[in-house]
């Protein structure tokens, strides 16, 4: 009962965190119209949430380690809270810088929290539970630009959906009730051990969080910056290419759900050779051949699919591979990871800037080739 609550809490915390993260993207040209900001500042502000993010992760992970795991958990939730009030507040760029660093830095605790939680509760393959928990945050990555592309066609409200964001984030604080002894019990048998941590960092670690950071690289800016290659590239109209990310994250959704089970079944590095793969030919696709509404959802949401199981199955990994040390070994994965993305979300929208969009959508096509490249030289031998 208690590992369920656990996962159940997960869910309910990654569907408010990927509704809100996914949300920023669709209201990028919103965002630059109002506060009077071009591509290369939103991309910079886009590079200090990533930061955030890589501070968070870092910090947490280690504390994870050392502390009391339920007093995390709460910090995380209502930092992440507190940053989403900010963004629905917002009457300037400034305070949307302010709610999205805050926003990062308590969605970094949970993304960390989470999966430490669900490695130390139960026994068994992590990559399943995973996926299913990744799907909870595609599904709330889903319905958010849906959402936003409804509200900018028929009001003015454009701020609202971070309103609705911050009621829903509001929700997993009331599950915190029936789990705390739960979260405690679990915490407190793995802390019981002791392990050193020479010996975690070596380069099995490194070459699994480079394969984890371009994959964020490419998926995260493929969600964020489509709107507004859709928008300035093929002229589609604001309100329509607001909703295109949420065909990628539904095939996110349906891949990470119907084959959460496949990577165990078929070895985690074959399996991750081929939807690395996959997903490169149709982002591709997506970037060459997006000529009308239908070809271009289709080739979005082919490439979601093929996105899916990337992360969780990555993260399964070195859940596995490291019995002791997870926090420490989750958190470098998170904060480098979210590193590289900050790095990326600035590279993109420089080259947005100065090029155009398009130049910049290559770079996305560039970070998936390398993923490609460093998962086929991944060992699965654990050490």
């Amino acid at each position: 009962m208690r590992e369920k609550l656990i996962n159940l809490y997960g869910l309910l915390n990654f569907f408010t965190f990927g509704f809100v993260l996914v949300l920023i993207g669709p209201l990028i040209p919103v965002i630059e119209k109002n506060y009077v900001v071009n591509h290369s500042l939103v991309g910079f502000s886009l590079s200090l949430g990533s930061i955030s993010f890589l501070i968070a992760s870092l910090l947490f992970g280690y504390l994870l380690e050392r502390f009391n795991a339920f007093i995390l958990v709460v910090s995380a939730g209502l930092i992440f809270t507190s940053g989403v009030f900010l963004l629905f507040m917002m009457n300037s760029f400034l305070f949307f810088i302010f709610g999205y660093i805050m926003m990062n830095f308590g969605g970094a605790a949970i993304e960390v929290c989470i999966p430490f939680l669900i490695g130390v509760s139960g026994e068994g393959k992590k990559a399943k539970k995973l996926n299913i928990l990744h799907s909870a945050f595609a599904i709330g990555a889903v319905i958010s630009p849906i959402l936003s592309s409804i509200i900018l066609k028929y009001t003015n409200f454009w701020k609202s959906p971070f309103g609705i964001a911050f009621l829903i984030s509001l929700i997993p604080f009331f599950l915190l009730i029936f789990i705390k002894d739960n979260i405690k019990k679990v915490h407190g048998e793995y802390l019981k051990e002791k392990a050193p941590l020479r010996g975690s960092i070596n380069f099995s670690l490194v070459i699994l969080i480079l394969a984890l950071s371009f994959y964020v690289s490419y998926e995260m800016n493929f969600s964020s910056w489509i709107s507004v290659f859709l928008h300035e590239v093929r002229n589609f109209e604001i309100s329509k290419s607001a909703i295109f990310p949420s065909f990628l994250w539904m095939g996110l959704f349906l891949g990470r759900l119907f084959l959460a089970k496949t990577p165990e079944k078929l070895g985690y590095k074959r399996w991750l050779t081929i939807v690395v793969s996959l997903s490169l030919v149709f982002s591709s696709l997506t970037v060459f051949l997006s000529n009308t509404i239908f070809s271009t959802s289709f080739l979005v949401f082919l490439t979601g699919l093929f996105y899916a199981t990337t992360y969780p199955t990555i993260q399964a990994i070195i859940i596995e591979k490291y019995k002791k040390n997870k926090g420490i070994a989750l958190s470098l994965a998170s904060s480098i990871t979210s590193l590289f993305s900050g790095g990326a979300s600035y590279l993109i929208g420089f080259f947005g800037q100065y090029f155009g969009i398009f130049f910049g959508f290559l770079l996305i096509l560039m970070f998936n080739t390398t993923e490609l490249i460093i998962i086929l030289n991944l060992k699965e031998k654990n050490s």
